[in-house]
């Protein structure tokens, strides 16, 4: 990564431990470019300024989920090519059609991809990884 622009990277997530958790491991993959926000309000703060390369973004949070977050990123002209990852806690054993639905926002907003909070760690970050090419 030393040679490459280092990618911003902005998880919204109302989960704090998960934040924590996310952000390390991503620091211990090189991405050190990284912010955090604990609801959608304050996400598309961050966002203005910082203007995030990609934003791992929550599906149900409070104050603004992350499909409003998302439809104002679409909307907005410095921010529409931002690329974003949806998360969700929707679990395999838990309301099948929640999860299936929120696969299907994620497809029809163009989010790179979709993930539940459950599923390996390792497999989100090789996602990010993939996308930077790193």
């Amino acid at each position: 990564m030393d040679n490459i622009k280092e990618p911003k990277i902005l998880i919204v997530d109302d989960d704090k431990n998960f934040r924590e958790i996310l952000r390390l491991n991503l620091q211990k993959e090189g991405f050190i470019n990284i912010e955090e926000a604990s609801d959608g309000e304050e996400a598309l703060n961050l966002i203005h300024n910082f203007k995030p390369e990609l934003v791992i973004l929550d599906v149900m949070m409070p104050n603004k989920d992350g499909v409003d977050v998302a439809l104002e990123m679409k909307n907005r002209e410095d921010l529409k090519n931002a690329k974003f990852i949806f998360l969700t806690n929707y679990g395999e054993d838990i309301i099948k059609e929640g999860l299936e639905a929120d696969k299907k926002v994620a497809q029809e907003l163009g989010a790179l991809d979709f993930f539940r909070k459950t599923d390996d760690l390792n497999i989100l970050i090789n996602k990010i990884k993939e996308i930077f090419r790193i």
